[in-house]
């Protein structure tokens, strides 16, 4: 039988991690959170084979968020990504007999769009820069690793700017590939964004 995966894709502090979790729970699906397997990827990484993977990781916080332009922040990032997609799938080929929800910003519209037999099966959720800039100051983590930067308050501009452009970039990815994007402003409340996205995903089943 055919895996049944579904997808949500986007921007950090759009809701991703809690939809996800909360339609696992409902369909009986198992969850895929990207970022839960990180750490067991960065093990498997090289210089050769992960470049972005590899430098990024390797990096003070002070070199990641403060030191660098946001334009080469954005471009790590989006290659840190790809390189981790690779592990990704290979994580879901193991569990290939379980029907599964996988959410994570790793889920490039261009990656996730020759794994799909339906477009209903993926959604990316991109957050405004006000709502992200908003909600990503309340991470109680956040402030931690501001503090080992030189300057906190520019290390969290550009790292603000760097996520909306990267949120941008997803958005224009999904268009060009014509698949869906559900912007996150604030005007609804996270029950109703899920709600949006079940039914958007259930139009598999008519």
């Amino acid at each position: 039988m055919e895996q049944v995966i579904y997808w949500i894709g986007g921007s950090a502090c759009a809701g991703k991690s809690i939809i996800a979790r909360q339609y696992a729970k409902k369909r009986g699906f198992d969850l895929y959170s990207c970022d839960e397997y990180l750490d067991r990827h960065l093990r498997s990484i090289s210089a050769s084979n992960q470049p972005a993977m590899h430098k990024v990781s390797r990096m003070t916080y002070n070199e990641a968020f403060y030191i660098r332009s946001v334009q080469e922040q954005l471009k790590e990032y989006i290659e840190f990504f790809k390189e981790d997609f690779t592990f990704v799938l290979r994580d879901l080929e193991e569990r290939s007999h379980q029907s599964i929800i996988v959410e994570g910003n790793q889920l490039l519209p261009s990656l996730v769009a020759p794994c799909l037999n339906s477009r209903h099966k993926a959604i990316w959720l991109i957050p405004t820069e006000p709502f992200q800039r908003h909600h990503y100051r309340k991470r109680e983590w956040i402030q931690e690793i501001l503090d080992c930067t030189d300057d906190p308050v520019v290390a969290f501009d550009k790292w603000m700017t760097r996520d909306a452009g990267f949120a941008a970039f997803v958005e224009h990815e999904a268009l060009e590939l014509n698949l869906d994007v559900l912007k996150i402003d604030g005007s609804k409340n996270l029950q109703q964004t899920y709600n949006e996205v079940e039914e958007f995903f259930n139009q598999n089943e008519h």
